[in-house]
């Protein structure tokens, strides 16, 4: 049973309770009134017979005091209490909530009617009013906790959206405070499960990315029939997967930090790469030391590498190394699009003319802290900048 249906069981029980009993204790109160008023005008009755036989009409209207004489011919039809004595009887009716007395003496009869009661009709009212009150609550409670409960109910179909594969279900942060905090913690959990699944894909794209070199490079010592390199390649195959593996769960706690120097950087990040044309590149390097992972950052610069040699537009392209930093300048037209399009991880290379390499290299870069950026200056530079302040101001950095 749904959480809206036990409310609403809940309220019509409750409902049903309070008006059972409203009704008892009106007809509780109605029992009360009634027999206080046949014990008053039983009372009256004894005092007004003696002045009736007597025919005293001046005693009589003394004796009536709170009653109020009603003419005889008001129809009355609905006697509840009935007594006899020598020459007549008393008699009770009631007429909806009023209460009359009817003396019979002889043949005179006097109709009386208890002005009091009307106290008796005040307070029926004011029960009545209070019951409805009472209901009227009752129902701002019932909506105001469906209101309550809504978010819930939100949030029970946002997650079935989200079990079904709309990883992108997100709850509007709004209501209550506890209800903000269930709507920001769905928010979070969901953010969270949606980046695990993003950087598992990511993961098995980056590896299909980074296995082309080795793998061209396997292939060419196979078809030289050169064992002692294709066994090296295989290896270095089996690492790199094994390494990219873990590059999607390390943290600045356990990159293997040490000292190079960034003509190091470079030597490794070219010797990953399979080259047809050693004149295709050009290095002017200003060498200095750098403080990293020296096996990530290789990796990371050996794609921004990659990449140039891929979309320029003619050779050779320039490795510059600078105190603080690596740029790598290639030529074409100026990126059409903000840099972050190109850092995102793409399926298909050839649907975008940018493959994962830069989102590789982003990754690794951001994880020690550094800095990718892009400029144009007549040419396409991309670089990494070793301190957080370097290239700032003239260049555009990506950051997290």
């Amino acid at each position: 049973m749904s959480i809206k249906k036990k409310i609403t069981l809940l309220f019509m029980s409750s409902l049903t309770v309070m008006l059972g009993i409203g009704v008892w204790i009106e007809y509780m109160n109605e029992q009360k009134n009634q027999q206080l008023l046949i014990a008053k005008y039983l009372s009256a009755a004894k005092e007004l017979i003696p002045v009736i036989a007597n025919s005293n009409r001046k005693a009589l209207t003394k004796k009536l005091r709170e009653l109020q004489l009603i003419p005889s011919k008001t129809p009355l039809s609905h006697p509840i209490y009935e007594k006899p004595f020598t020459f007549g009887k008393i008699t009770v009716f009631k007429n909806s909530h009023d209460y009359f007395l009817v003396i019979n003496y002889l043949d005179e009869t006097l109709t009386l009617y208890d002005k009091t009661q009307k106290i008796f009709a005040t307070q029926r009212y004011i029960t009545y009013v209070m019951l409805i009150v009472d209901v009227a609550i009752l129902v701002a409670i019932y909506f105001a906790i469906l209101k309550i409960f809504s978010p819930i109910k939100e949030l029970s179909k946002k997650m079935e959206n989200y079990a079904k594969g709309a990883y992108e279900t997100r709850m509007q942060i709004q209501g209550d405070k506890e209800i903000q905090i269930v709507a920001k913690s769905f928010n979070d959990l969901a953010q969270s499960l949606q980046n695990s699944i993003q950087e598992r894909e990511n993961l098995l794209k980056f590896i299909g990315h980074e296995l082309k070199t080795p793998l061209a490079k396997a292939k060419f010592a196979l078809e030289r029939k050169d064992i002692v390199t294709l066994t090296k390649n295989i290896k270095d195959i089996e690492r790199l997967v094994n390494e990219i593996l873990h590059m999607h769960v390390f943290s600045m706690q356990n990159l293997k930090i040490q000292r190079f120097k960034a003509q190091t950087l470079i030597a490794e990040a070219l010797n990953r790469l399979y080259i047809e044309n050693e004149e295709n590149i050009e290095i002017e390097i200003e060498d200095f030391t750098i403080e990293a992972d020296l096996y990530y950052m290789s990796i990371a610069m050996k794609n921004l590498i990659d990449n140039a040699l891929r979309y320029t537009q003619k050779f050779p392209i320039h490795i510059i190394a600078k105190k603080g930093g690596i740029e790598v300048v290639s030529f074409g037209e100026r990126l059409n699009k903000p840099l972050h399009f190109y850092l995102q991880p793409f399926y298909k290379e050839n649907s975008s003319g940018h493959g994962l390499g830069l989102s590789i290299a982003k990754t690794i870069i951001h994880k020690h802290r550094f800095k990718l950026y892009y400029r144009f200056e007549g040419k396409n530079i991309f670089g990494i900048a070793f301190t957080r302040t370097t290239h700032e101001q003239n260049g555009h950095i990506c950051k997290e």
